[in-house]
């Protein structure tokens, strides 16, 4: 029976320490969530969850030079493929609704915007 039981907490510890290969970043209506890979990498997947109740325009930039526009529906998600050869960090710029700007740090752990208190 313990066994058993320890048994079905391995799933559990397995998801615990999960480090994605690609950004994750959620948008919800007040804050948004990052979770970031370990490793650097030149070419790299952003996933954006749209979990607020308006549409998103956004904008992915290095220093001033812009990369990509995303528009991300309501509820619903979208990948976009980012190549950053320099060493400055690409962020997140939210333009419609206007929000904070995220940085994309690798290797950080999860990281809300705005941070909790």
């Amino acid at each position: 029976m313990k066994l058993l039981c320890l048994l079905s907490f391995l799933p559990l510890l397995a998801l615990a320490s999960v480090k994605p290969e690609a950004f994750v970043v959620q948008i919800n209506d007040r804050s948004m969530a990052v979770l970031s890979p370990e490793t650097r990498r030149p070419i790299f997947a952003v996933l954006i969850e749209n979990r607020s109740l308006s549409d998103q325009v956004g904008k992915f930039i290095v220093g001033s030079r812009i990369l990509k526009f995303v528009s991300v529906p309501s509820g619903k998600s979208t990948t976009v493929e980012i190549e950053n050869k320099s060493t400055a960090p690409v962020v997140f710029v939210p333009v419609s609704p206007a929000f904070q700007e995220v940085t994309l740090v690798f290797g950080k752990k999860a990281y809300e915007i705005p941070p909790k208190e």
